[in-house]
C-alpha cells in the first residue's frame, strides 16, 4: 500500500508504495483510512526533531499523520463492542487505569503508550491500525470533515472548556492565529459562549475569514495599537511564539487566563508585574474522548465545521509545502 513515511530525522517525509497492509494486534483495530488532517506538528516532527522525545519512543521508519478518520476494516484479538464498517475518528488513548484516565482526562495520562502518528504508524496511508481505546464513532459525518475534529477541533474545544467559567455575558476573548486550530476555536466560541470575540491575524485574508466564522472583531496582529492593555478576560494563543505570548500578557485583565495552545516555542519572562494581579498563564494538550464526543455533536448540528482543502496521497508533499508557507486556509486533509 501507499504511505507517507519518515526514514531519517530532519530529512522530511517520503511517499512510498511498498508498505505491507498492517495487521491489528491484541486490542487494536484496522481502519481503511478515509482522510487525515495535516498539522504543523507534522512539520516539526519531519524537519526539526533530531531524535524522538523520550516519552514518545518513536522508532523510524514511521508513517506520519495523527489526525485520521476511517472505517473499521478488521478487529484484533480481544476487541469487543466495535463493528466492522463503523466510521471512526482516532484520538489519544490513555492507559484507562490511572488518576487522569479515571477523571476523564485520558490525554494527560502519564502511562499512555505510543500514539497514532507519534510512535505508531499514522493516517497518511491507505490502511492503519489504532488502539481500540483511541476510537470514537463519527456517526453520519463526512469523514474528510470529521478527521480534523480529532486535533484541530478537539485541542481548541478543550482549551475553551478550561476557561468557560470566564466566558460569561459581557466577557471578551482574544483568539491569536486563525489557522487550522484558530478557525475551529472561533466557531466553538460562537456556538457555546456569549463572549465578545476578537480575532488577531497577520493577513487581511485571514481577518476576513475570521469575520465569516463569527468573530465580532478582526484586528491585525502586526499593529501594536490593536492590543489594548487589560482589555480581555481570556486569550487563546494558537501561535505560541515569544511575540504572541507577550501580546497576550499585555492585554489580559486581572484574574484573566491566557491559554497557550500553539507550539511556537516562545518563552515568557515571568516576574512580579509581568501581568496583572491574579492572571493565569497555562499550556494545554489535546482533549478528552468525552470532549470529542461533545464536539462531534456540535459538528453534526453544523454549528462547527472544519473548512478543508483536500489533497490526494500523491499530493502529500505539495500539501505540506503549502502548509509550511501558510497557504492553506483552515485545514489541509489528505484523502488516500
Amino acid at each position: 500500500m501507499k504511505a507517507y513515511r519518515i526514514f531519517n530525522w530532519g530529512q522530511g517525509g517520503k511517499l512510498v508504495n511498498d508498505v505491507a497492509v498492517p495487521e491489528p494486534g491484541a486490542g487494536q483495530v484496522r481502519l481503511k483510512v478515509a482522510a487525515n488532517g495535516i498539522c504543523q506538528s507534522d512539520l516539526h516532527l519531519m524537519k526539526e526533531w533530531k531524535a524522538s522525545p523520550s516519552h514518545l519512543k518513536i522508532e523510524l521508519p514511521m508513517t506520519i499523520g495523527h489526525e485520521p478518520a476511517g472505517v473499521v476494516d478488521k478487529l484484533g484479538p480481544g476487541v469487543e463492542g466495535i463493528e466492522i464498517g463503523t466510521p471512526m475518528i482516532v484520538t489519544i488513548a490513555g492507559c484507562g487505569h490511572c488518576y487522569y484516565c479515571a477523571i476523564g482526562r485520558n490525554q494527560y495520562c502519564l502511562h499512555k503508550g505510543k500514539q497514532v502518528g507519534m510512535g505508531l504508524d499514522g493516517g497518511n496511508a491507505e490502511y492503519m491500525v489504532a488502539p481500540a481505546d483511541a476510537l470514537v464513532g463519527a456517526g453520519e459525518m463526512d469523514l474528510a470533515k470529521a478527521a480534523p475534529l480529532s486535533d484541530a477541533g478537539l485541542s481548541s474545544y478543550h482549551a475553551i472548556k478550561r476557561v468557560e467559567h470566564l466566558l460569561v455575558p459581557g466577557s471578551r476573548v482574544a483568539v491569536i492565529g486563525i489557522g487550522g486550530l484558530g478557525h475551529m476555536a472561533l466557531q466553538i466560541l460562537k456556538a457555546t459562549t456569549s463572549a465578545h470575540i476578537i480575532a488577531y491575524a497577520r493577513s487581511q485574508h485571514s481577518l476576513d475569514f475570521a469575520l465569516e466564522l463569527g468573530a465580532d472583531e478582526a484586528r491585525s496582529s502586526t499593529d501594536a495599537a490593536s492590543f489594548e492593555p487589560m482589555s480581555v478576560d481570556v486569550v487563546l494563543d494558537f501561535v505560541g511564539s515569544a511575540v504572541t505570548i507577550a501580546q497576550a500578557a499585555g492585554m489580559i485583565k486581572p484574574l484573566g487566563h491566557i491559554v497557550v495552545v500553539g507550539r511556537g516555542s516562545g518563552t515568557f519572562d515571568f516576574k512580579h508585574n509581568a501581568m496583572p494581579y491574579g492572571t493565569t498563564i497555562s499550556t494545554t494538550f489535546g482533549g478528552s474522548k468525552f470532549e470529542l464526543m461533545e464536539l462531534i455533536e456540535l459538528a453534526q448540528k453544523d454549528v462547527v465545521k472544519a473548512h478543508i482543502t483536500k489533497f490526494s496521497l500523491d499530493e502529500v508533499d505539495e500539501a505540506y509545502r503549502l502548509l509550511e508557507e501558510g497557504k492553506i486556509q483552515g485545514r489541509g486533509v489528505i484523502i488516500p
